[in-house]
């Protein structure tokens, strides 16, 4: 599951999913054209999810004039979905897919506009500051499929998660050599760590207060396609990260992987969305 910055420090991560075909963003037509990707969608050697396990899930597929790629992100409200700035500072257009665990066949599929992206105005790409952003959506129904993920509440400190279990969950290719198209949601589960790890394999210049670091073991890991994805407490469910950064050794290397940090960014994300935390 390595984010699609997956770098060169950072590189753009429309090359990591391209989609060729005609450039036509009316839904019946992206639809067949995604079937066509020869991409895993899964998490490099994670769980498969059950029905209605994740239901705070949203699958991206982005266009940005030139290319199509694919991106997650989580619904925090009727009208609001989380995501990477990384996937969207340079879209023109989102399709937002919810209430499966096979995004190709949601219960909800709805198309947005750039308008109605907002990214962070601090985002800068190299080295991923600030990469967090929102997009509002039509507002939707809860149901068992659909329902908000919560976030930490605004408060005077929050702690570092240094030590906690976490899950991730997306639909990115499933190992560095994957080429067979999975739409099948996947989940696996991390342990945080110190910044000063993902500085060992990031440097120093990248990692900053407002990131979380998640440790690798097993092959399990990060990949294309699952940038923006949800990173959440094992124990509560609670979001505490975006998915942001993986190794440019690959989904299986073991290399530690850098997340967005929420409780940075919560005034911004009520100032935008008018949500009480």
């Amino acid at each position: 599951m390595k984010s699609l910055i997956a770098l060169a420090l950072l590189l753009c991560i429309t090359t990591a999913f391209e989609i060729r075909g005609p450039r036509n963003t009316q839904r019946e037509r992206l639809g067949s054209m995604v079937k066509k990707v020869v991409l895993s969608s899964r998490i490099a050697n994670g769980q498969t999810a059950a029905a209605n396990e994740f239901p705070y899930q949203a699958g991206l597929l982005l266009n940005n004039g030139k290319h199509f790629y694919s991106c997650g992100g989580s619904l925090i409200s009727h009208e609001w979905v989380l995501t990477a700035a990384h996937c969207t500072s340079t879209a023109v257009q989102v399709i937002v897919y919810l209430g499966s665990i096979t995004h190709l066949d949601a219960i909800v599929r709805m198309k947005v506009d750039k308008c109605d992206i907002k990214v962070h105005p601090a985002f800068n790409r190299k080295p991923a500051r600030n990469d967090i952003a929102l997009i509002k959506i039509p507002a939707v129904i809860y149901s068992d499929a659909i329902q908000p993920v919560s976030l930490p509440k605004c408060a005077a400190s929050y702690p570092t998660y240094i030590g906690e279990t976490v899950v991730a969950s997306g639909w990115g290719v499933t190992s560095d050599r994957s080429t067979v198209y999975s739409p099948v949601l996947q989940f696996a589960t991390f342990r945080v760590v110190t910044n000063e790890v993902c500085a060992e394999e990031y440097g120093s210049t990248t990692i900053d207060n407002e990131k979380i670091c998640t440790a690798t073991v097993n092959r399990i890991g990060l990949c294309s396609g699952d940038s923006g994805d949800p990173l959440v407490l094992a124990s509560s469910k609670l979001q505490i990260g975006i998915v942001s950064i993986g190794s440019r050794k690959g989904c299986e290397s073991g290399a530690p992987s850098l997340h967005t940090r929420i409780t940075s960014y919560l005034d911004w994300i009520q100032a935008n969305t008018g949500l009480t935390l």
